[in-house]
């Protein structure tokens, strides 16, 4: 059974305003995995401003997608995509 999924509109916004057609379509072919199984096509990923928990993300065309991942109500929420930021070392 595939998993409900929320957008954002922070992420909504991103995908309409900041992605061209093959982003937005990679997106949502990425989209589609993750609710297919959500922990094998994803990676953790701890962002502070974004929530003081645990999230997940997807990578897409260069672009991270950030989500919450709820076991309990199979429920998926992107928070927010962006590019992904630089590693710090």
């Amino acid at each position: 059974m595939r998993i409900k999924v929320e957008l954002h509109t922070d992420a909504v916004w991103y995908i309409r305003h900041r992605c061209n057609r093959e982003e937005a379509g990679s997106f949502y072919e990425g989209l589609e995995k993750v609710r297919l199984d959500p922990i094998a096509n994803s990676q953790v990923i701890a962002d502070p401003k974004v929530s003081r928990y645990m999230l997940r993300f997807f990578r897409f065309r260069g672009n991270i997608a950030v989500f919450e991942y709820d076991i309990a109500r199979d429920h998926i929420r992107v928070l927010e995509c962006r590019k992904p930021l630089p590693r710090q070392g």
